[in-house]
């Protein structure tokens, strides 16, 4: 189950998880958490839903029994904030992918003041995971995190805060790189930038492949690896749609497989 925002382009919120969920095999389900008025140039506009509408689609969803994992992604608000926190609360073992979405790109704000103080006060240490940028993890703790040891020091401190286990996700650095902490250990997965400008969901597409897998059986760690790889090949091969940020390509790997039609055709030539 995906809980986010709407993007019309597709790029990202609840469409783009939708996709990666399917690309990892799994049935996806969403409750929309705000329209948004946006492109592949930025965010426009952003309309949140009504909290009791999303709260029935939660329960609804869960009425039919099959979620195995959840993503959240943008909330808008406070209200809705909360309407998440309850539904995680009556929930405690599935597990919950955090992407804690504050702010567009192109700079519009996704979650006002107050929702972002309850997600660091109340969501941190509801969900599974926790999936913060360099500049959410900032404003999350307070610290600058700009370089390897400041997002050291944001997962140090995101832990204290009551988060299980973060990721903090360095795409936006010079050399890309990753710090995951789950009290236990601290380990740091470094990767080679790749396409910078094709990174339009690139935190809707990790996060939500990390759920996907662990509603497949897997464990933490092993999930976040498989997700980081699967988003690197999505970046490889983005599609070039429009003339701002280029979304991701969730479908990479079907492209690479052989067709049924491909390999019909290949076995009557042969034969």
């Amino acid at each position: 189950m995906t809980i986010a925002g709407f993007d019309p382009s597709s790029g990202a919120g609840v469409t783009a998880d939708l996709k990666t969920f399917s690309a990892h095999h799994c049935y996806g389900v969403a409750a929309i958490t705000a329209l948004t008025v946006q492109n592949t140039q930025g965010v426009q506009a952003l309309h949140p839903v009504d909290p009791s509408i999303i709260g029935a689609c939660l329960q609804s969803l869960m009425a039919d029994g099959q979620v195995r994992a959840v993503k959240i992604g943008m909330l808008a608000n406070q209200a809705n904030a909360r309407v998440v926190d309850e539904f995680l609360a009556a929930y405690p073992a599935l597990p919950a992918i955090l992407d804690p979405v504050l702010r567009a790109s192109s700079g519009t704000a996704l979650l006002d003041r107050d929702g972002l103080e309850f997600l660091r006060d109340h969501l941190l240490a509801r969900a599974s995971l926790v999936t913060p940028n360099l500049a959410e993890a900032s404003a999350l703790t307070g610290l600058e995190v700009e370089n390897l040891e400041g997002m050291k020091a944001a997962a140090r401190r995101l832990l204290h805060l009551g988060a299980r286990a973060v990721v903090v996700t360095g795409g936006h650095l010079e050399k890309p790189i990753d710090v995951f902490a789950d009290g236990a250990s601290l380990e740091t997965f470094a990767a080679d930038r790749v396409k910078p400008e094709n990174t339009h969901g690139t935190g809707c597409a990790f996060s939500s492949a990390i759920a996907a897998n662990l509603a497949l059986g897997r464990h933490l760690p092993e999930a976040v690896m498989l997700a980081k790889a699967y988003v690197a090949g999505a970046i490889k091969k983005a599609h070039p749609i429009g003339p701002g940020r280029v979304p991701l390509n969730h479908f990479y790997r079907a492209e690479e497989t052989p067709r049924t039609a491909d390999l019909l055709a290949a076995s009557e030539a042969s034969s």
